[in-house]
Formats: C-alpha cells, sequence, structure tokens
C-alpha cells in the first residue's frame, strides 16, 4: 500500500486531469463498487477525477493553480444526496477490498458527509499506510472538531520534513488548536512537543501562549529550541534579548535567534541586533536575512540601508518572500537601493519588487535599466515592465530590440503588449539564424512574434513547422496561431490534421488547434470541432461549446 500512496503522489505532479466531470465520474463511481475493484482502477479514478475526490491535498491545490483552475471545497457535496451514494457508500465503507474502503474515505471527505466522521475516526485505529493517511486527510478536510484526535494521528503519520497534512491540520478551529497545543508543549513525545509549538505560531497571541512559549525556548534542548524560537519570530513576542543573547553562540539557534530578534517589537531586542552590525565593514548574510525577512518596518529599513552603503557580501542573494518589502512605505527605499548599489545581484532583485508599479519614478527606473550593460538586469527590468506601457516605452523599444549587443527575449512580450506592429523583416531574420538551434529561445520569440504580426509571405515559415512532425509543441503553437490570424483558409486542411494528431496524446493538446480553426470559417474546421464536444475532457468541451456559440 505504501507504493499505491507514492504512485498517487507522482500522478498527482505530472498528470492532466479532467475537471468537475461528473457524469463520467458517476459511470467509474459505479465500476468501482465490484468486488474486483483494484489497483490499477483506483490510479485511474485518481489521475481523471483529482480535482473532486483529493480536492484538500496541496499537490492538486497546486497543480490547479498553476493551470489557473478553481477547486470546490467540497465537489461532491451535492452527489452524496443522491441515491447512488447514500445506497452504495456503506458498502465501499466496510468492504474488506483495501481499495474500495480508500475510495470511501476520499468520497466521504469530498462530500463532507458528517455522518460517517466517528467511522472515520475509529478507522485511525485500524487502517494501515495508504489508507490511514487518507483516512486523516479526509476528516481534516471536512474539519472535524476532533482536534485533539487530529493531533495524536499527526504526531504518529506526518513527516514534519515534508508536511501535507499540516496545513489542513491549521485550518481547523483557531481555539481548539491552541487549548490541544497546550496540553503538549510538556509532553515526553518530542515530537508532540515539537507539533504543538509549531501549531502556537498560528494561533496567535496572547500572555498564555508567549510565557509558554519563553518557557519552551528555555527548556527544549537545545537541538529543538528553533522550533520555539521560530515561533516566538511569528507571533512577534518581545523581550527577547535576555533568553535569546547566549542562544547567538551557537550555530543550532543562531539564525533563528537573529530573526526573532528582527522580529521583536521591542525597542530593546532591535538595538542590540543593530548594534551587532556595526558602522562599518561587511555584514554578514545571515544578519541581513533577519532583517529583510523580518515583520519589523525598522528593521527592513535597516537592511535596506545596509544594502544601499554597499556592505553586503559580494555574492549575497536574497528571496523576495516577504510581503513588506512590497509596502507603499517602503517603495522610495526599494527605488534608492536600486539607484544606489553597485550589487547587481541584488539590483537584480530589487527591481522584481517593481512588478506591480506603475508610477512614474519607477517605470523610469525599469526602462532605463533595459539598456543597462548586465544581461540579468535588463532581463528582470524587461519582466517587470510586462502589462505596463507609456510613451518613453513605446519609443525605445525597437532600438532596444535591433541592439544586438542588449537585445533580451523578454523585450518580445514587451513589443506585442505595447502594439509595435512593424519588426517583421527583423524577427525572420531573428527566426532564420536560430532555426536549427532547438534550445534557442530566441526561436520560440521570433515566431511568437510574428505569429501576432504576421506577414502573408510568414505563412511558409509557419506551414514548415506544422509538418515538421518533431517541431516543438511551441513553435506549433505560434504557427497554428500565425496562419489562424492571417484568415489563410488554405491551412485549415494542415489544422485539421495537427489537431488529430495531437487529440491521440491528450484531448487538451488539441485545443491551440481548435481555437485556429475557429477563426477560419468553414465546414470543414467547424465540422473538427464538433467532433471534440464529447471530449472526455470537460475542458476541452467547455472551450467547443464558446468556440460554436458565436459561429
Amino acid at each position: 500500500m505504501k507504493k499505491l500512496f507514492l504512485f498517487f503522489v507522482f500522478l498527482f505532479s505530472g498528470a492532466l486531469f479532467s475537471q468537475n466531470n461528473l457524469g463520467y465520474f458517476k459511470k467509474d463511481f459505479i465500476k468501482s463498487l465490484d468486488k474486483n475493484f483494484n489497483e490499477e482502477q483506483l490510479n485511474n479514478i485518481f489521475s481523471k477525477y483529482s480535482n473532486l475526490i483529493t480536492h484538500q491535498s496541496d499537490i492538486t491545490q497546486l497543480t490547479s493553480s498553476l493551470k489557473g483552475e478553481r477547486i470546490s471545497v467540497f465537489p461532491l457535496v451535492d452527489f452524496k444526496n443522491e441515491s447512488l451514494y447514500q445506497d452504495n457508500i456503506n458498502n465501499l465503507l466496510n468492504s474488506e477490498n483495501k481499495y474500495q474502503r480508500l475510495f470511501s474515505y476520499l468520497l466521504i471527505g469530498a462530500s463532507n458527509d458528517l455522518t460517517k466522521e466517528n467511522i472515520l475516526l475509529q478507522r485511525l485505529k485500524t487502517e494501515k499506510e495508504g489508507n490511514l493517511i487518507w483516512c486523516g486527510m479526509s476528516l481534516l478536510g471536512m474539519k472535524t472538531t476532533h482536534v485533539t484526535e487530529m493531533f495524536d494521528f499527526l504526531v504518529e503519520n506526518e513527516d514534519f520534513g515534508d508536511a501535507h497534512m499540516l496545513p489542513l491540520y491549521l485550518k481547523l478551529d483557531k481555539d481548539s488548536l491552541r487549548e490541544t497545543s497546550y496540553k503538549y508543549c510538556n509532553s515526553n513525545n518530542i515530537k508532540a512537543k515539537i507539533l504543538a509549538v509549531q501549531v502556537l505560531s498560528q494561533t496567535g497571541k496572547d500572555d498564555k501562549t508567549e510565557k509558554i512559549i519563553l518557557e519552551a525556548i528555555k527548556n527544549f534542548e537545545i537541538n529543538y529550541k528553533g522550533y520555539a524560537i521560530y515561533t516566538a519570530k511569528e507571533l512577534q513576542i518581545g523581550n527577547l534579548l535576555n533568553i535569546l543573547k547566549p542562544l547567538l553562540n551557537d550555530e543550532k539557534t543562531k539564525n533563528i535567534s537573529l530573526e526573532a530578534l528582527a522580529n521583536s517589537p521591542t525597542k530593546e531586542d532591535n538595538v542590540f541586533l543593530f548594534n551587532l552590525i556595526g558602522d562599518k565593514g561587511e555584514v554578514s548574510d545571515e544578519i541581513l536575512n533577519a532583517l529583510l525577512e523580518s515583520k519589523n518596518i525598522n528593521s527592513i529599513s535597516k537592511g535596506f540601508e545596509i544594502l544601499k552603503s554597499d556592505r553586503a557580501s559580494k555574492d549575497y542573494f536574497f528571496f523576495n518572500r516577504n510581503e513588506f518589502l512590497e509596502s507603499d512605505e517602503l517603495l522610495p527605499k526599494v527605488q534608492d537601493v536600486i539607484l544606489n548599489t553597485k550589487n547587481p545581484k541584488i539590483v537584480a532583485n530589487l527591481l522584481r519588487l517593481l512588478d506591480n508599479r506603475s508610477d512614474d519614478k519607477s517605470m523610469d527606473i525599469l526602462i532605463n535599466f533595459l539598456q543597462n550593460k548586465n544581461e540579468d538586469l535588463r532581463y528582470w527590468s524587461a519582466s517587470a515592465l510586462q502589462n505596463k506601457t507609456s510613451d518613453k516605452l513605446k519609443k525605445i523599444l525597437p532600438n532596444l530590440i535591433s541592439d544586438e549587443e542588449i537585445r533580451t527575449v523578454a523585450l518580445v512580450k514587451l513589443l506585442i503588449q505595447n502594439k509595435i506592429d512593424n519588426l517583421q523583416p527583423l524577427f525572420e531574420k531573428i527566426y532564420e539564424e536560430n532555426k536549427n538551434d532547438d534550445e534557442s529561445d530566441w526561436q520560440r520569440a521570433s515566431l511568437e512574434y510574428l505569429s501576432q504580426f504576421p506577414l502573408d509571405k510568414d505563412k511558409i515559415i509557419f506551414r514548415k513547422i506544422l509538418e515538421n512532425k518533431d517541431s516543438d509543441f511551441a513553435l506549433e503553437y505560434s504557427s497554428a496561431e500565425g496562419l489562424a490570424n492571417l484568415k489563410d483558409n488554405d491551412s485549415i486542411d494542415l489544422l485539421v490534421k495537427k489537431s488529430e494528431e495531437k487529440r491521440k496524446e491528450s484531448d487538451l493538446n488539441a485545443r491551440v488547434f481548435l481555437v485556429a480553426l475557429s477563426k477560419l470559417k468553414s465546414e470543414k474546421s467547424k465540422k473538427e470541432i464538433e467532433s471534440f464536444l464529447n471530449s472526455e475532457e470537460e475542458i476541452v468541451r467547455e472551450l467547443v461549446s464558446e468556440l460554436l456559440k458565436n459561429w
């Protein structure tokens, strides 16, 4: 069963899923009632209906987010009221077949069937491996009120180094989470103690919590103190200096202690940290990280002062993980550092903070960096300018893309967005120079431009790509779009052929060609689009309906 569970994880990360396809799901549900229902059939259901039955999984959530899709909180909530469910769920739930039982746990969770909550709680004591995990996941997804039982379940079954269930647990009632954690902070079970202080980082700050966390910092073994310090940091607990000062000398606790001091609302804690920095010399990466990842504006401002004065190490790099870095209050400081630091790695990071900025100063900074000698800075400034326009930008873009020394592929999207549509000769030349290099970003970028502003002669390029069975899909996408934008009805047969080739792999892969065919109005193109009306992929069926709506 462990093998099965690992396979599920793999499957989630790589498969293309059918979305909310309830009609087809019911047919497969009926098949699951067979006593010989097996692992292969269960895996097939996982692959086809992840958004229905594993909606609570962080992997399913991530996959859908990347695809721009929404997931219902309880996608089968209405299904549980149907006789098909009511007449059969107990048979699956009580089956000797482990695959049927696992499927029942998923169904109960996805339908929020609270009538089965107590049974699932009992199963936590008897089930094994994959079945046990999904039983627990379903209870968590239903936001069970049995918080203590689920705490014990997590202690026994969650891998804290790769936690998938903890995020669901943290969505349970905050007061219950807090009270349960209080009970376990002094447990003899070290895993329980760690989980307890981790949970308290998410339940809010009050006097009792502060006292418990400070005691945990004092009393936990050195290998585990970091968990308690982390909670102190997250809750912005103050008056930490006396308890953390000795821990700055231990590599196990040094960095997290610096972060807690930087996040503290207590002036004494901040002043001590700032004094560690001094007035001259290079500032350690650890201290800079603590300052720039803080929720304390004063600490972040201090970090920016250090960056501006070029006191960071030559190779210093930080991730923009802190939402406070994007605040209006800090914008002038971000701009100031960009204009004054000599460290290109820092500038590259800070340019990304201007992604959502369209004020005059930010725009000027980004446009000026398009001409910088550093390729990375040119790229990130172009990236930050996506979906923005200005007269100055429109004026400078043609010159930039024409200059081989400073142009970057990120400029192509800017050209398209700003509707600069007279550069076909240049991009035809770029394409010819790169057409034999399958790894060339310029090959794809030049074709993307040509597809948006195609000339009649470009159809030769587009057709050659589509006729080549080894062409990259991105090139095929652009070529289909280019022919459609040219209203090239002579290419309908070719587009139909590509559509049929792609549907052998997946109906999803044919969508590009269906969209292209919809722009080339003919009976043949309409017939090809209509052939997908009964696709097993709901996304495709919805697309087809939309394409045919205004035919």
